[in-house]
């Protein structure tokens, strides 16, 4: 039972220990919308018009949330310490 507990465990804290780097090497990733396709978003009757994606503003990338939280962290450090 104690074996259990501490393979999920060193599991969890691998992904997060993952993910914290992933977010310091690429902080970009995938826009998630699921219409948007390169920063398009396509029409569904005329298949030729399309406008820029507004969570992603048309370039298909969108910062990771841990990359915000970190600059959410980073800021409030900075200004308390003025």
């Amino acid at each position: 039972m104690t074996t259990l507990a501490l393979l999920v465990a060193l599991g969890i804290l691998g992904y997060t220990a993952f993910y914290i780097l992933n977010c310091a090497y690429n902080p970009w990733g995938v826009c998630k919308r699921p219409r948007c396709r390169s920063g398009r978003i396509y029409s569904r009757i005329f298949t030729k018009t399309f406008r820029e994606c507004p969570r992603c503003n048309g370039t298909g990338r969108r910062v990771r949330v841990g990359r915000r939280i970190y600059e959410y962290l980073r800021s409030e450090h900075k200004a308390g310490t003025k």
